[in-house]
């Protein structure tokens, strides 16, 4: 994964082990970030769910897991 700041983050790609849905965590990011530009209360990150994927690209679980716990704790800090 790489970030610089609080611009959207790149995840590692995954294809033949289980990984999120790419969509998923992309829609989830746009509305978090649009909400966070705009002054709008942020989603529930603790809550967030992604569907899980298998012999399609789907983002590193790990990586993205350990961004939300991040962005959250920033949010709440």
């Amino acid at each position: 994964m790489s970030s610089t700041g609080a611009s959207r983050p790149t995840f590692s790609t995954t294809r033949f082990r289980e990984g999120y849905a790419v969509g998923d965590v992309d829609d989830f990011l746009d509305a978090v970030f649009t909400a966070i530009s705009t002054g709008q209360p942020v989603p529930p990150i603790a809550t967030a769910v992604f569907r899980p994927v298998r012999l399609e690209i789907g983002y590193d679980m790990a990586e993205v897991d350990d961004f939300l716990d991040e962005l959250e704790a920033g949010l709440t800090s």
